[in-house]
């Protein structure tokens, strides 16, 4: 049998793109990294192997990345996993073998997908899957890319293994029975790998039994009854025959249950229940109603406990991105044969039905209705009672379940005569309304298939909902599972945090954790997913920083659903690594508080600009404070204002410089919307220069709203790469140096020694015989020893000249935005217009008479107060302050220069009017001067 089912289809593209211009993309990226170096930052992209077996030590290596100097320890998102470095004695010492660790599994440790992270010289990395089973685990012996090569595998048992290059395949062969119901399954994407995995089956007779790929959550997974006693042999490989160091994978030969989802998929929080299973080789299971393939799956009832908070998501497997929005917890069922594989059980609103296939449901609202479109045209239906003019939302949860389908709502209304006989009026037919918009752009796509529909009922009486797959005559399947929550709108929101690659800005992305310098300061893009239309400003922050990071401001304004915060590490700060947390807060329904705890996310590799990344969900969100110094720090000196519309912002900013830096900096404003009628100046702040003062204007057609922004710079510095290196090079050169002297010393009295034996004339023949082979021994040991000192020291000039030339400056790329601005717009009460006689030209000793107009908005009704601010750098410019009363809009403004006057054009120079509309509110109108003799 050949499956290929479920095949996500933009993997797919994303791969068959990169294997068609793999030449061209390859030399382009290299390129660009070569000739855009950056400040080093570690970044892990395979470990092996990546996974262990629970109460074992296994030694893990961190094998493919980048900036991997002095890794010092692995971080897991469960504290029962722990990681020690692997030691080896070298010249009488012991140190730590590069990159390589031991990692004890502990027992209390529930089998599952973990994260990895490494520490290292530059902070901690982002992060890696790390696989928890309770298997026999071994590795992949090659060369195995022929079938007589086969690396034997046992039954019951995982092999880690990878594709060393391209068009590298992998055999294995393992011993069966006949009768014997079997799971292959191999994780690859699952475990980050890029690799797009083709499974394929021979039995002892060497025909193809079965060939998957794409079948479990984009890896391939084969259950098979097997026809006959021998061995049987596995092939593997990459569906465009690519490999490399990252290209790593699990493949597990097993008879340990295999969940394929569960009935219903979800439950009432903090609850116990009873849920029925479905897979294969379930301990006390029956066989259900229900084939994928030809395999009949099995079902078997357990009871469950739910967690109690509702807001928390905790994926059994690895998440994509567009599952970011569920909520749920990972399950994995503890059975008498082992544990199964994980799954995701999802948090429910109000009272669950489900499908029975042979009648029509009935769900009270708040409900959630779950079903599976098990077979091609299933077509699955309930009814409401709704009442007139009242609100009701319909979502459907089936792609963010983990399952490729697109489902689609229709609803009816039911119209009921004086017999009783019913019609249907037809209300809506959605289709993927795509919930959520790509709010991480290319680097994580939010976008799903999943349709959402919100209405008013025109009338109070019953409503049904038809649920179908919009390819429902082409195809479907038992693990089609789908979950149909109905409610009245209950507006809320979810947050996802992507650590961003300090890089130029719509250049791609990559990997990241949060790591800074002292005296640094990082972009962290937070998503919110609104539901029901929540539209409330949701401000920002973050728990657990350690002290000397701070993160000022950040807000994500109504009708916005991104921001980017800036955390910052102050110059004093130590260093540092650890878990943080991004908080969001926002007024929900009746004036409560919602907090919701940002999920994690993270980009899997380096992707070039319009390439979209493959990135998951994360398990946690890692900080860390490397012990080196930034090169120059952009601080904003005003970090939130309040103004209204029609209003300038002036923003003095700093350049702090360092370590002998003192190019000059460009900074461009970033995170104001192009429609916000917000203007920003950008500016190069000199070499030479530390200060600038930034105009920000606020038009009077703003869009009332927050805004957090920041200024971008981008800066070439010289930099020294790990200088402390040199210096550890140069302290073991001198020991060793210090070394052969001793051994050249000790070598001469040895050969001292010698030679006045040979003079001496005091022995007899056998005494001096004998003293002479002695010391001939010493002087061969001494010769030895000053060899090998040699050698060794040799060997350290050799490694202080390569750290040397490593630490040698050189020009590198820093992106690092300044420490952000929020500003909060609030309508305005008036507009104000300005008629400047002459241009604005304006001779010392000399005045001229402006003329300054109104027009009250807002339902502002009272009187205004004109004034003239002088901004920094300007003097001797004044103006009566005049009033305009509450029944007239129009006033002129004397304006003089003294003698003292600041000469030339004016920058930032303002007319601001003051009123009082919800306290005092200022509107500002630009004015050009120009001040001569």
């Amino acid at each position: 049998m050949t499956h290929t089912r479920f095949f996500d289809r933009r993997r797919l593209f994303a791969k068959v793109v990169c294997f068609l211009v793999a030449g061209i993309g390859a030399c382009c990226l290299t390129n660009i990294q070569s000739l855009q170096a950056q400040l080093p930052q570690t970044t892990v992209y395979a470990v092996s192997p990546s996974g262990g077996q629970k109460g074992q030590t296994v030694e893990v290596k961190v094998t493919n990345g980048k900036d991997l100097e002095n890794l010092d320890s692995l971080w897991f998102s469960h504290p029962g996993i722990k990681a020690v470095p692997k030691i080896q004695e070298s010249n009488g010492k012991k140190t730590p073998i590069a990159n390589t660790f031991m990692v004890t599994v502990g027992k209390e440790v529930p089998a599952g997908v973990y994260d990895v992270r490494a520490h290292g010289l530059y902070g901690l990395s982002n992060p890696r899957s790390f696989v928890v089973g309770d298997l026999l685990e071994k590795a992949e012996a090659e060369p195995n890319n022929k079938s007589d090569q086969a690396t034997a595998v046992a039954m019951d048992s995982v092999v880690n293994a990878g594709l060393q290059g391209a068009t590298d395949v992998d055999y294995f062969s393992f011993p069966g029975k006949k009768g014997e119901k079997v799971s292959i399954d191999c994780r690859a994407a699952r475990i980050d790998s890029p690799m797009v995995a083709v499974v394929e089956l021979y039995g002892p007779d060497n025909k193809r039994l079965a060939s998957e790929r794409d079948t479990f959550r984009n890896d391939p997974y084969i259950n098979l009854t097997l026809p006959q006693d021998g061995t049987y042999q596995i092939k593997v490989f990459d569906l465009t025959y690519s490999g490399g160091a990252q290209h790593v994978y699990r493949l597990s030969v097993h008879k340990k249950p295999h969940i394929e989802f569960i009935m219903p998929p979800s439950g009432t929080p903090g609850t116990t229940s009873n849920y029925t299973l479905y897979g294969y080789n379930l301990p006390g299971g029956k066989i259900s109603d229900w084939s994928i393939g030809d395999e009949p799956l099995q079902e078997v009832q357990v009871s469950i406990a739910l967690p109690a908070k509702p807001t928390t998501l905790e994926m059994g497997e690895q998440g994509f991105p567009h599952e970011v929005s569920a909520d749920g917890f990972s399950y994995v069922w503890e059975s008498p044969a082992g544990s199964s594989n994980p799954v995701t059980i999802f948090f429910a609103e109000g009272k669950i039905v489900r499908d029975e296939q042979t009648k029509e449901e009935t769900l009270s609202i708040p409900g959630e209705f779950v079903g599976q479109f098990e077979a091609k045209n299933d077509v699955d239906t309930f009814r409401f009672t709704g009442k007139a003019k009242e609100k009701y939302s319909i979502e459907v949860f089936g792609q963010r379940n983990g399952i490729v389908m697109d489902p689609v709502i229709v609803v009816d209304q039911v119209i009921k005569d004086k017999e009783g006989k019913e019609t249907f009026k037809r209300l809506a037919n959605v289709g993927a309304t795509s919930v959520f918009p790509d709010l991480g752009g290319k680097l994580f796509d939010t976008r799903t298939d999943d349709p959402y529909y919100l209405f008013t009922a025109p009338a109070d009486g019953e409503y049904r909902v038809t649920l179908r797959d919009l390819q429902f005559e082409t195809r479907g399947n038992p693990r089609m599972v789908y979950r149909a929550v109905l409610r009245q709108p209950k507006p809320d929101y979810r947050l996802v945090a992507l650590p961003l690659h300090p890089q130029a800005v719509n250049t791609g992305g990559a990997p990241a954790a949060i790591a800074l310098r002292k005296g640094d300061s990082f972009k962290i893009s937070v998503m919110a997913l609104r539901q029901d239309g929540f539209n409330e400003t949701i401000d920002l922050s973050v728990k657990g920083l350690p002290a000397g990071v701070t993160c000022k401001a950040a807000s994500i304004g109504a009708g916005s659903n991104n921001a980017e915060m800036i955390i910052t590490a102050d110059e004093s700060a130590k260093k540092w690594s650890g878990q943080i947390e991004i908080v969001g807060h926002a007024a929900g329904p009746d004036a409560k508080k919602l907090e919701r705890v940002a999920r994690a996310a993270t980009v899997l590799r380096p992707v070039a600009v319009n390439i979209r990344a493959e990135s998951r969900i994360a398990r946690s969100l890692g900080l860390s404070v490397i012990d080196e110094v930034a090169p120059y720090q952009v601080v904003a000196d005003v970090a939130e204002v309040k103004v209204n519309q029609g209003r300038q912002i002036l923003v003095p900013v700093k350049v702090v410089k360092r370590t002998g830096f003192d190019n000059a900096v460009a900074l461009a404003w970033s995170g104001v919307p192009k429609n916000s009628n917000i203007t920003t100046q950008n500016k190069t702040i000199a070499k030479g220069k530390q200060e600038e003062l930034f105009q920000v204007f606020v038009k009077n057609n703003a869009k009332p709203g927050v805004y957090t922004t920041y200024l971008q710079s981008t800066v070439d510095v010289s930099y020294r790469r790990n200088p402390g290196q040199v210096d550890d090079a140069k302290k073991e050169q001198a020991e060793l140096a210090k070394k052969l002297t001793d051994a050249q010393a000790a070598l001469a009295a040895a050969t001292k020694k010698r030679d006045e034996i040979a003079k001496a004339s005091d022995k007899t023949a056998e005494q001096k015989k004998a003293e002479q082979a002695k010391a001939e021994a010493e002087v061969k040991a001494a010769t030895a020893s000053v060899k090998a000192a040699d050698a060794a020291k040799k060997a350290s000039d050799k490694k202080v000249a390569a750290a040397e030339k490593a630490a040698a400056p050189k020009t590198v790329k820093v992106y690092a935005p300044s420490t952000p601005l929020v500003i909060r717009v609030n309508p305005a009460p008036v507009t104000l217009t300005l008629n400047v006689p002459s241009g604005g030209a304006l001779k010392k000793g000399a005045g001229i008479d402006v003329k300054a107009t109104i027009k009250r908005i807002n339902n502002f009704k009272g009187p205004v107060e004109l004034t003239l601010p002088l901004p920094p750098g300007v003097k001797g410019v004044t103006a009566t302050t005049v009033q305009i009363p509450a029944d007239q809009t129009e006033a002129t403004i004397p304006i003089k220069a003294g003698a003292d006057a600041t000469e030339g054009d004016l920058a930032n120079m303002v007319v601001r009017a003051k009123a009082d509309f919800q306290g005092e509110a200022l509107v500002d109108a630009p004015i050009k001067l120009k001040v001569t003799k």
